[in-house]
């Protein structure tokens, strides 16, 4: 039996009037938005790379990406635009939290703004807040180990703050997109409601918090905008590409969207309530990038999708975040 539970409480999509308050989120640093062209130098210590060019504004074409010699494939391949480096036992990915794609909320002195759209219907409405620059730093190990005898059922996955739940992601900062936006869970702040929030969303389903924290609690074309330079995919609709994934949480946790990275549907009957699963992280190539590695789906066009956003509980042990 298809183990879907449909949260349609404040499931996820602010942590607190995100489009007013997003929570504690991490906190930010300068202001800012950037543009320009960026070098592409390699060496012993890792590689940096960017491409210039571009039509003006911060985007994919010129935001720099540098990544350790010793990082692991899947991280090596699929993030873009952070720092990405090993220490130790751990993935380390620094962010300056800049969607490289356009924004209203760049505001109208950024190459990178665009008007709010509007035409998604009456209830949108822009929030209030700014892009920021952030500094933002997330740490898992690169073999992360399961939370001895957790269980995920519906009552632990029920899209709220009660204060009973221990697992749960922290507030604020709780992982990094593809494009190196910063994920958050999808637990409104007490008092708020999250599908109210997601009339803030600009197009690429993001918005920035009253520090200026810019994220995703949920689908975006803007992780699909990668695969689609990488090739992997030719469309960037969530719910249409050929392959989605979204990115990473803070303690290890994959987020994809109906697809598993090989390109292939998800079994229905495995999943749990915030519908995540374990089994390799396997590529279309058939290259096994991630082993026994739990991950999570989220899929707008299922008939039954379920949990809508990104995970509620945290499925393993160690998550750092600052």
């Amino acid at each position: 039996m298809r183990r879907l539970f449909l949260v349609t409480t404040a499931l996820a999509i602010c942590v607190s009037a995100c489009g007013d308050d997003d929570s504690s989120g991490s906190g930010g640093s300068s202001s800012s938005s950037t543009s320009g062209s960026s070098s592409s130098t390699s060496g012993s210590g890792g590689s940096t790379s960017g491409s210039g060019g571009s039509s003006g504004g911060f985007e994919l074409d010129n935001c720099t990406t540098t990544v350790g010699d010793d990082v692991p494939d899947f991280f090596k391949t699929y993030f873009k635009c952070s720092d990405i480096r090993v220490d130790g036992d751990e993935i380390v990915i620094v962010t300056k939290d800049l969607p490289p794609h356009k924004s209203y909320y760049y505001g109208q002195d950024s190459e990178s703004y665009e008007a709010f759209d509007t035409s998604r219907g009456p209830d949108y409405r822009a929030n209030p807040n700014v892009i920021v620059e952030q500094n933002a730093t997330v740490r898992f190990p690169i073999n992360p180990t399961p939370k001895a005898g957790l269980v995920i059922d519906a009552s632990s996955v029920n899209g709220s703050i009660d204060g009973t739940q221990a697992d749960e992601y922290p507030m604020g900062t709780g992982g990094v997109a593809l494009d190196s936006v910063i994920l958050y869970n999808p637990l409104a702040a007490a008092g708020d409601d999250i599908e109210d929030e997601k009339y803030t969303f600009d197009i690429y389903n993001g918005h920035p918090d009253r520090s200026g924290t810019y994220h995703y609690h949920t689908t975006s074309m803007g992780p699909l905008g990668i695969l689609e330079k990488l090739g992997v995919v030719t469309t960037t609709t969530p719910g249409e590409a050929q392959v989605e994934l979204y990115g990473v949480m803070c303690d290890g946790t994959v987020v994809m969207g109906c697809t598993e990275l090989d390109g292939s549907a998800p079994d229905a009957a495995e999943l749990d309530p915030q519908n995540g699963h374990v089994h390799d992280i396997v590529s279309k190539d058939g290259n096994s990038l991630l082993t026994d590695r739990y991950h999570t789906h989220i899929c707008p066009t299922w008939a039954d999708p379920g949990h809508k956003f990104t995970p509620e509980v945290q499925f393993y042990n160690a998550c750092t975040v600052r």
